[in-house]
């Protein structure tokens, strides 16, 4: 049978207001992010039908509240879990982008997946691998049709993952949605990927 996966990116975080880093941090939703969930449940409301659904939400707060938002419009409990969080910045996680810019580790001139921003953080293969795994996971499930809410770089990863892309496709920018940004994949049972969309701004 096919599965079904809707993402969620989180809404407008305090981090994105005072010019702050986000990884495995801690920052809330704005007022504004708040109102922005809201609708986005509004909207999944009126376009989808989201009975059976099972949702997941990444643990930290700006996903966490997110999902408080859109669950008010669209009647799903939430689970929350440690693998849809942000990739681990390690020092760099939440701190003053004047620090962050002085601290990050230069990317080399060739990718390298395996190369780690700061000390302690997660590199691009740890990232992949963790997505692959929660994919997986989905698929082998007895349930068939997910929401999950997360984290901007944390779901462009597992897009690409759900779309049989490779890490090299992180290059291409138009993968990574704005805050707020809504997907929907089809999976049919070959493992075939299905985009009815990608990133859609609905707010």
């Amino acid at each position: 049978m096919s599965k079904t996966i809707i993402t969620i990116r989180h809404t407008e975080s305090e981090h994105h207001k005072n010019n702050c880093s986000g990884g495995v941090s801690y920052w809330n939703l704005t007022e504004a992010g708040k109102k922005q969930a809201f609708k986005i449940g509004e909207w999944l409301s009126e376009n989808e039908n989201l009975k059976g659904y099972k949702m997941f939400s990444s643990d930290l707060p700006r996903t966490f509240q997110t999902s408080q938002e859109v669950c008010k419009s669209v009647p799903l409990k939430f689970e929350t879990t440690e693998k849809l969080r942000e990739i681990d910045l390690g020092e760099g996680n939440g701190i003053p982008y004047t620090e962050y810019d002085k601290l990050i580790s230069p990317k080399p001139e060739v990718y390298d997946p395996n190369h780690r921003s700061f000390p302690h953080a997660e590199n691009d293969t740890e990232l992949w691998n963790r997505m692959k795994n929660f994919y997986e996971s989905l698929l082998q499930s007895d349930e068939n049709n997910f929401v999950l809410v997360s984290h901007g770089g944390a779901l462009l990863f597992l897009h690409l993952v759900i779309m049989g892309k490779t890490l090299d496709d992180i290059k291409n920018d138009y993968y990574f949605g704005k805050a707020g940004a809504v997907s929907k994949f089809i999976i049919d049972e070959s493992g075939n990927c299905q985009i009815n969309y990608l990133n859609k701004n609905v707010i």
